[in-house]
């Protein structure tokens, strides 16, 4: 699964049922590093441009996964098989992902 920062600076969750992946896509390069944080505002921080802390809360959040009580066991899941990884930050309830430059 990954979270999308399209074009028009909306945010999408996209292929949701792939566990096995996870990033952020942003449309565009680094050079738009100040706007991708502003468009993800209560969904990720950006602390650089490969990195993103994606927000746990918002990713169940998303239209189309908030009400599936399967896919929110699925994330549950994956977070705690990630958890040995230091790919979750417990204090900010967060999942650590690289972020891909789509220009």
């Amino acid at each position: 699964m990954f979270v999308k920062v399209y074009a028009d600076h909306s945010v999408k969750l996209e292929d949701p049922n792939n566990f096995r992946a996870f990033k952020l896509v942003v449309t565009g390069n680094p050079a738009i590093l100040d706007t991708a944080r502003k468009a993800l505002a209560g969904v990720a921080e950006l602390p650089d441009e490969r990195t993103a802390w994606i927000s746990e809360a918002a990713l169940r959040r998303f239209e189309g996964v908030a009400q599936d009580a399967d896919w929110q066991q699925n994330l549950s899941a994956m977070i705690e098989k990630a958890k040995p990884h230091g790919w979750i930050d417990e204090t900010r309830k967060a999942i650590k992902a690289h972020i891909e430059w789509q220009e």
